[in-house]
């Protein structure tokens, strides 16, 4: 199972619209995929799938990070009816709950772990996990950092993505190194919300995105299609299927199914060159969900414990 967190603390870049749509495409390809509606305000849920909330008395994303429900997450999440799918595979979705505004200051005033989410989602039966994270960075977007394997970041071509993404890197560094886990890989940044043709100065700003380092993934541009599935509550994959909106969708969810591949075909405990253990991300949740036998622990019990140790640079 590979975890992907879709990720910007910048408003209206078009998250959850990629959240939606390569979940969808995943789906569409025959893999068993899970998207993990985190953002409070339910935009995934509600205005682009057309799911009810989970309701009082449900078990609920609010209630599991809480600590206040235990069950698997197929118990959590519903089946979307409308989205097309190839055999095997599926879109299951995670919705949003009223109680998800009041829940960071719930799980900080209760000292939830910043990794309640990885405990949430580590049994689901799926090949890919996909969190639409708020647009902040707080302690609902730790938990999915601190779950994920990989971040896919939506971009606009202007400068003040470019500032965003700064303060990207230095949170998921912050995080790095407070858990001491190998680096988060960016599986890849994706610029959209833009008009075709593109502007000289979001030309502009698209050549530096490029400069940074980090591969930039097809493009997402405006379309009132989007919009028109979101009304439906249809994924855009299957409301417009030879769009070039779902044609981008699908060449990420291959990006992302190829990284899957070489996850499964990397897994297991490596010994490193100097005869320590390499981070194994499976590992590292298996140990914090209390899973594994700590015989090899003796008395510690801390996350910063648990985990192997990271390689010198």
């Amino acid at each position: 199972m590979q975890i992907t967190s879709v990720i910007n603390q910048k408003g209206g870049v078009g998250k959850t619209a990629l959240s939606v749509g390569v979940s969808a495409a995943l789906a569409e390809q025959g893999k068993r995929t899970l998207l993990v509606d985190l953002d409070p305000q339910g935009h995934a849920t509600t205005e682009f799938l057309g799911l009810p909330e989970a309701q009082p008395g449900q078990p609920s994303l609010p209630l599991a990070l809480s600590k206040m429900w235990k069950g698997s997450v197929e118990e959590l999440a519903v089946r979307h009816p409308r989205c097309s799918v190839a055999p095997g595979g599926c879109l299951d979705v995670v919705p949003t709950a009223p109680g998800m505004f009041d829940l960071v200051r719930r799980l900080d005033q209760f000292r939830v772990p910043g990794w309640q989410l990885a405990r949430v989602i580590q049994f689901g039966n799926y090949d890919h996990v996909i969190i639409d994270c708020p647009p902040a960075l707080d302690l609902l977007t730790n938990n999915a950092l601190a779950a994920t394997h990989g971040v896919l970041v939506p971009v606009q071509p202007d400068r003040t993505s470019i500032r965003a993404l700064r303060l990207l890197y230095e949170q998921v560094n912050y995080l790095e190194q407070l858990i001491d886990r190998d680096p988060i890989t960016y599986y890849g940044l994706v610029p959209g919300l833009y008009r075709r043709p593109m502007s000289a100065y979001a030309d502009t700003a698209l050549r530096e995105l490029h400069a940074m380092g980090i591969p930039v993934l097809p493009h997402i541009p405006m379309g009132v299609v989007i919009n028109e599935a979101a009304q439906r509550g249809i994924p855009i994959t299957t409301f417009a299927p030879h769009c070039v909106q779902t044609s981008a969708f699908h060449q990420i969810a291959q990006i992302l199914e190829g990284r899957r591949a070489q996850q499964t075909s990397a897994q297991g405990t490596k010994p490193a060159a100097d005869g320590t253990e390499e981070f194994v991300f499976e590992d590292f949740i298996s140990d914090i969900s209390g899973t594994r036998s700590r015989r090899d622990t003796g008395a510690r019990s801390g996350l910063y414990d648990l985990m192997p140790r990271r390689k010198s640079r």
